[in-house]
């Protein structure tokens, strides 16, 4: 009798040891996720709105003028963030008077990258908006710049973030003194984990 009640503490202390590996396994596994390898959401460190008015005349009403947002993203997590086209829509009063997209890209783990494009405004739809006149005798332009970017890290190809990015500024531009001012407000949303 001796020998079967010993192979049945033999056999509880495997399983009892078997156990507390799997939790040991198990606990450092998730430490190990929480830790390093959860994939973070991207941060908006920046955003440049770059001006040029190339022409601008009252009469005939003239007005060639484009302009950049440029965004500085950072990826603080481990994985690279791949994100889609970085698109721009320029507004002036309501009415979309530009867009523009960049191309696809990679931001790899722990770096920064600035994305964004370049809008030619069409000048067509600003100077026949009721508004514009009442603007041009006020000395300033206003638009509004949006840019929108989506992406997505993916950790060990089991983890997976994604994460839109958007600016909105907005732009005034003083044709008469060639000169502009900006300000941007930046948001970061996760729409999967």
């Amino acid at each position: 009798m001796a020998r079967v009640e010993n192979k049945a503490t033999v056999a509880c202390c495997g399983c009892a040891s078997l156990a507390v590996a799997l939790l040991l396994g198990v606990a450092f596994a998730a430490a190990l996720y929480f830790a390093v390898l959860r994939p973070r959401p991207p941060r908006v460190a920046s955003a440049a709105v770059d001006t040029q008015l190339s022409d601008f005349r009252v009469l005939p009403p003239a007005l060639n003028f484009s302009l950049a947002v440029d965004v500085a993203v950072h990826n603080p997590g481990h994985a690279p963030f791949r994100h889609g086209e970085a698109v721009t829509a320029v507004t002036y009063r309501g009415s979309t008077v530009g867009r523009s997209a960049s191309a696809p890209g990679r931001i790899p783990a722990r770096s920064t990258r600035t994305v964004g494009a370049r809008v030619q405004v069409d000048a067509a739809r600003v100077v026949v908006s009721r508004h514009y006149v009442a603007d041009v005798v006020s000395g300033a332009l206003r638009f509004e710049a949006r840019t929108a970017v989506a992406g997505e890290a993916v950790a060990l190809r089991a983890f997976r973030l994604s994460a839109d990015a958007e600016v909105a500024c907005a732009v005034v531009l003083y044709p008469f003194r060639r000169e502009s001012s900006s300000h941007c407000t930046y948001t970061v949303r996760i729409t999967g984990i």
